[in-house]
């Protein structure tokens, strides 16, 4: 195996028919949260309006209770309900993310990848072993996104590779995005 920064991209050929795009990400701590800081900020939300919720039923309840009458029970009862049930969800997905993180990170997983016009190869290690290979049409794929620093790769539902566009040139992010048929940088989507 080559050495070489565990999250680097490897220049090859640039342009010309016979492209190729060459990068490596380490799937450590640092790259999931730059991924998941999303879904996480959407968590959190959930656990603080749950208990935002729960706090206005406390008080509501209380002042129900000292003479003053709300019209209907039914909306205490449904505030209750729902700001247990926003944060009791929120808090059961944080930890369990948080738990298949720990388990993914324990493994040291480096993705490489060598993108054609044709498809990719998808290089998986663990541990400094190479456990698989895969060649891949973009067709595969079930989804192909992009955010703002990766390309996201998802062959189902679950399972996604994370493509570091800061570890690529400009040059490649654009034909990294005619291989995955994106659209332009800049372009809008109709």
């Amino acid at each position: 195996m080559e050495e070489f920064s565990a999250n680097e991209a490897l220049r090859d050929v640039p342009q010309g028919e016979g492209a190729v795009v060459r990068t490596r990400v380490t799937v450590d701590n640092a790259l999931q949260k730059r991924i998941f800081r999303r879904v996480r900020a959407v968590l959190l939300g959930m656990m603080i309006v749950g208990v935002a919720m729960l706090v206005a039923y406390v008080v509501l309840y209380v002042v129900t209770d000292e003479g003053s009458t709300l019209p209907d029970g039914f909306w205490l009862d449904a505030l209750l309900w729902f700001g247990a049930l926003c944060f009791a969800m929120g808090l059961v997905a944080f930890i369990s993310s948080g738990k298949a993180n720990k388990k993914q990170l324990s493994l040291r997983l480096v993705n490489e990848y060598e993108f054609r016009a044709d498809g990719l190869v998808i290089n998986d290690y663990r541990s400094d072993e190479l456990v698989s290979t895969s060649r891949l049409k973009y067709s595969d794929f079930e989804k192909i996104r992009e955010s703002k620093e990766f390309f996201l790769l998802y062959p189902n539902r679950v399972t996604v590779y994370p493509v570091d566009k800061t570890l690529l040139s400009g040059e490649e992010c654009a034909l990294l995005r005619t291989f995955f048929r994106l659209p332009a940088k800049g372009s809008r989507r109709v």
